[in-house]
């Protein structure tokens, strides 16, 4: 019977988010009961375990940067983590009566184990027969499923794209791939199942956030399970990027492989954690560490705790995620500033502390990733001044009108129409919590205050900058994620007082209000479907034929089921035989490189057109790189070939491997054919050539 990819990564991911709760909720626990962050000990055992991983993801990040450089050490503290966590175990065993698990708890594990079930699903290849299809995902897990072996490998970790002696220390905000990468090193998992696997975590780590954000961020106390459920279904509830997406299917536009990219998005949570959880762990890491200065009555030991914990938890946020951590900052130093100007020295102290201490935990870091440039190394600055962009609407203004405003002034105009489609149901809470806060129906505590100061951060960051080290606007997508959870709190507070038909909520809310936001979560939750279908549909339809024009990572000649099936075939029949070390060499300038990335786990000369040097190396010695390796997969010559076994031996490759769609897989009279593979199919020659010492 042939080997079924699907199944292997079902099996695989459901493996990975098994051994990751070794690193994640144990060490969480044991860190919970032994700071008592949040009133730990004082919980009952299944609070206890939500709030772990929460913390864990606050605390462990950047724990593992700092340790890793001694696998030995790393690897003794987690064996002090499971011996102390067994410890509390068998005395919770010991001591405790049999609990009485509340409804809740049941509709909540019904909950992830269904967040479980549809993040690996969605994430898995999807086999059909001979042909086998990633999900439109895959074009950022590919990249971090490298970065992920290459952490598995080393601890700061190498850049993957451009593998070289001494290794080139990896720019990037790749924390989240540490995590997922001790389960790789554990148990010798692919790369891309544990990158699946701790997409699992991250949602089950934001379901928990849920709690702790209600009790410590808005003050609920009672019916705390039930509002934490309703949070829990609001993740399912985006935008209406529903109706411009309709819209543009109405006029024959091409199929989006991810309908949020008719704009500059505000990702919905499905979305965010399918395509890069790391971001969405930042904020979790920002927020836990932020709420843990704000425990209410706790001694000057549980306040110098706290600072530590906050520190540690700024301290990986800034290796989660640059852009979130960036736009958290910003929001802390506009409250710094206000609670300056309101005399609160105390939270100004609390702050500055853990802030010092976050740079001292991050500097090893830092150093690493923040070092003067090479020039040409990277494709811009970080960020610059610019009106958020609304395309859609701006090529109506042309069509339709003859109205000539600047670009600029258009687009700032359009703002509230923007995100009102961004962000549909949840604006319009918002819209309702500050009126009733300048109606004075809602006293304005310091949470409140500092509710309103990330929001005000995110949209003021969200409207006039916008990061250019990508093409994408990451920054105007990432910076939102904050704002973005305060609003699912405060939606959580107004649909459980409408539900429970209170009368206040009644008399400020009229039915039509009510009937309009009903409407927009219909929508919002249409729209969530939608994405999580189409991202796993979209390759076999475009495949098929369905879609007329679809992105450039996917074969033209509608063959990428077949030859995504082949290369995955033989990526796996390399994967036993090859050394941790050893270099891989495909085509970097092939469009359909997303295969390679998920499937190869090993290091490239040249990973991605220009060795991806913006990650870390010097172009200079790419260009020779590419001078000398390219034309072996483009048009070789007769030197070329006579020459193979010393380029490969120069650039260390231990494989090189074409495909059908590579140029000199077409010349007869090419090395490709004139040379014996290890491996071939219809779409593959795999050659091998002198491994490097193990």
């Amino acid at each position: 019977m042939p080997h079924n990819f699907t199944a292997a990564d079902v099996l695989g991911s459901f493996e990975s988010a098994l051994l990751l709760t070794l690193f994640l909720p144990i060490p969480g626990y044991v860190v919970g009961w032994m700071t008592n962050v949040f009133r730990f000990r004082a919980r009952t055992f299944l609070m206890r375990m939500v709030f772990s991983t929460p913390i864990a993801v606050a605390i462990m990040p950047v724990f593992v940067y700092l340790a890793g450089g001694h696998p030995r050490v790393l690897w003794l503290f987690f064996a002090a983590f499971w011996a102390v966590f067994a410890a509390l175990m068998g005395k919770q065993l010991w001591t405790a009566r049999r609990p009485s698990l509340p409804r809740e708890f049941w509709i909540a594990a019904a909950i992830v184990l269904g967040w479980a079930l549809l993040a690996i699903l969605s994430l898995a290849d999807l086999q059909i027969g001979d042909r086998l299809y990633f999900s439109v995902s895959a074009y950022d897990h590919a990249v971090r499923s490298a970065f992920t072996a290459a952490a598995a490998r080393a601890i700061p970790p190498a850049n993957p794209f451009f593998a070289a002696t001494p290794p080139v220390t990896l720019h990037y905000h790749y924390f989240w791939m540490l995590i997922c990468s001790l389960p790789v090193s554990l148990a010798g998992l692919a790369p891309r199942h544990a990158l699946y696997g701790g997409t699992v975590w991250a949602g089950i780590a934001l379901l928990s956030l849920i709690v702790i954000g209600l009790e410590f961020f808005t003050g609920v106390k009672e019916r705390l399970g039930r509002r934490a459920l309703i949070g829990c279904g609001l993740l399912a509830v985006t935008g209406l990027d529903i109706l411009p997406v309709l819209y543009l299917s109405h006029f024959k536009a091409p199929m989006y492989a991810d309908p949020e990219w008719w704009n500059i998005q505000i990702t919905s949570w499905v979305d965010g954690l399918l395509w890069a959880p790391h971001h969405i762990m930042a904020m979790l890491a920002c927020l836990v560490g932020f709420l843990a200065l704000r425990q209410p009555g706790i001694s000057k030991l549980g306040r110098a705790t706290s600072i530590g914990i906050a520190g540690l938890a700024f301290a990986s946020a800034g290796g989660l995620s640059t852009l979130a951590t960036f736009a958290f900052a910003v929001s802390l130093g506009f409250w710094v500033l206000v609670s300056a100007i309101r005399r609160w020295w105390d939270e100004v102290a609390l702050i500055l502390a853990a802030g010092a201490l976050a740079f001292v935990f991050a500097f090893p870091y830092l150093r690493t990733v923040i070092i003067p440039g090479i020039e040409g190394a990277g494709e811009g600055g970080f960020l610059h001044l610019a009106v958020r962009e609304f395309p859609l609407a701006m090529r109506m203004l042309v069509r339709h009108t003859t109205l000539n405003i600047p670009s600029d002034v258009a687009n700032f105009l359009l703002l509230p129409l923007n995100y009102f489609f961004e962000l549909g149901f949840f604006l319009l809470v918002a819209v309702l919590r500050l009126r009733d806060v300048l109606a004075k129906r809602i006293e304005v505590t310091r949470e409140e205050l500092a509710a309103w100061t990330m929001i005000g951060s995110s949209f003021l960051i969200g409207s006039f900058l916008r990061s250019t080290s990508l093409s994408s606007n990451d920054l105007g997508w990432r910076c939102f994620i904050q704002a973005q959870f305060l609003f699912l709190l405060w939606a959580v507070l107004l649909l459980d007082a409408w539900s429970t038909g209170r009368a206040a909520a009644d008399t400020r809310h009229g039915r039509g209000i009510r009937k309009v936001a009903c409407a927009m979560l219909v929508l919002g939750v249409l729209g969530t479907v939608y994405q999580v279908i189409d991202l796993r549909v979209y390759p076999p339809l475009f495949d098929r034929g369905t879609i007329a024009k679809a992105e450039k990572w996917l074969d033209e000649d509608r063959q990428a089921g077949r030859r995504t099936f082949a290369l995955r075939s033989v990526y796996e029949a390399l994967t036993g035989s090859l050394p941790r070390n050893a270099v891989v060499q495909y085509n970097p300038l092939t469009p359909a490189y997303i295969p390679h990335l998920l499937y190869s786990g090993h290091d490239a000369a040249i990973g991605l057109p220009g060795c991806a040097a913006g990650f870390g190396g010097d172009p200079a010695i790419c260009r020779r790189r590419v001078d000398t390796i390219v034309p072996l997969f483009i048009h070789p010559s007769p030197a070329d070939a006579a020459r193979l076994d010393e380029i490969c031996s120069e650039f260390g490759i231990s494989i090189l491997l074409v495909t059908d769609s590579d140029p000199a897989w077409a010349q007869p009279d090419s090395w490709v054919w004139k040379r014996a593979p290890d491996l071939a199919n219809q779409f593959v020659r795999a050659f091998r050539f002198a491994d490097p010492p193990r």
